[in-house]
């Protein structure tokens, strides 16, 4: 068989055998049909690192971390602002000044190692913003959201919203309520024992309860276990004796409080403050709660 053009730069073999080169023409059409595409995201691709880098990537500059033991309650409200977190990524001088977010004066500063109280004489939320500037007009700032307010934050899932109230059967046979422990700083880590992340994670939390149990810390581990034994072996063979831990059924799909919470990646740990606020989220690895993180809030 004579050779058949196909297309401007395909051309059938001399001795084409439909069952033998069908599939390299078929591969190499293709093959110039998505060649654009493909460099396309090759680019995309290739460029992703950098576009990371210059977004997330440190700036060399100063890091402005604002945060209180107390963001809510009634009036007057007395909060004391925590600057000592704040740092310089190349340890240069920095400043601050505190706008405290309800008309008052702003406070400014060159000593971070102190706790700045200001009283919240009315009902309201209020913004409090912190800005930070090194000794070269590089800049970073902070914010936290203040309620003043009988019944605190609305009840949600986000940072800064009252953690939703549950009840829950711990594993040795009681009950809980997660309102029972308003006054305590409160570790709320969904997980489970088929869950690797989950079980490398234990340690690290088990450490933090005993560091900071007798300074009002409480960890309340919430299993997607589809069968309450394998939490209950898991946390006997390993140890763990110092968590509330909870097991409803239903597993990952159907455990009630985890769908309160909407929890889809695990481990998720929330971190509520004495009030019942969430102050942070942690989502797939618990080792990101530290230790400087809770000790602003006990």
């Amino acid at each position: 068989m004579s050779a058949t053009s196909v297309g401007p730069r395909f051309t059938l073999p001399v001795q084409f055998d439909p069952a033998k080169h069908g599939r390299t023409i078929y591969n190499d059409l293709m093959l110039k049909k998505h060649f654009p595409k493909l460099v396309h995201w090759f680019a995309l691709i290739s460029a992703l690192p950098f576009v990371l880098f210059g977004c997330l990537g440190p700036s060399g500059g100063p890091v402005a971390v604002l945060s209180s033991a107390v963001v809510s309650g009634s009036a007057p409200l007395d909060v004391g602002f925590n600057l000592s977190f704040s740092t310089h990524l190349e340890g240069r001088a920095i400043s601050f000044e505190l706008d405290f977010g309800d008309g008052s004066v702003p406070i400014s500063g060159i000593e971070f190692g102190i706790i700045l109280h200001h009283t919240y004489e009315a009902a309201g939320t209020y913004e409090a913003s912190l800005l930070v500037i090194d000794d070269n007009d590089k800049s970073d700032t902070a914010s936290l959201t203040i309620t003043v307010d009988d019944n605190g934050p609305v009840e949600g899932i986000e940072v800064g919203n009252t953690a939703p109230d549950f009840d829950g059967n711990t594993t040795d046979g009681g009950q809980i309520k997660l309102s029972d422990y308003r006054g305590q700083v409160v570790v709320l880590d969904f997980w489970g024992s088929w869950c690797e992340p989950c079980q490398n994670s234990m340690p690290h939390l088990d450490d933090l309860v005993t560091q900071y149990g007798d300074q009002g810390l409480v960890a309340i581990i919430v299993s997607t276990d589809v069968y309450e034994e394998d939490t209950i072996d898991f946390l006997a063979t390993n140890g763990f004796t110092q968590f509330i831990s909870v097991w409803e059924p239903g597993g990952k799909h159907g455990n009630p409080i985890d769908l309160k919470y909407d929890v889809t990646f695990y481990p998720t740990t929330f971190i509520l403050d004495r009030q019942g606020v969430i102050r942070w989220i942690s989502i797939g690895y618990p080792l990101q709660v530290t230790e400087a993180m809770l000790e602003s809030l006990l």
